[in-house]
């Protein structure tokens, strides 16, 4: 069974509220989508074959978004269901 978040599909690497966080963090859109859902209690699997994106993944321990950015991101929900399979 495949439980996600319906909000992750909603959160493009290139919308602005997560390009404004990632500038503001210094990280890469995927870190903050990546550091929203380990926030917000999600549990994230992201894959790659790409070492510099697996060491890329594992740096979102250095920081945390504030609740007006968890609130900002959370908002972009749009009750949609996305299975990628």
């Amino acid at each position: 069974m495949k439980h996600q978040s319906p909000t992750v599909q909603n959160l493009k690497l290139g919308n602005e509220v997560i390009k404004e966080r990632a500038e503001k963090y210094g990280k890469s859109s995927a870190q903050i989508i990546l550091r929203w859902q380990l926030q917000a209690g999600f549990i994230a699997i992201p894959g790659s074959s790409d070492p510099d994106h697996i060491a890329e993944n594992y740096d979102i321990y250095d920081f945390e978004l504030t609740e007006e950015d968890m609130r900002r991101i959370r908002d972009l929900d749009r009750q949609e269901r996305y299975e990628n399979w």
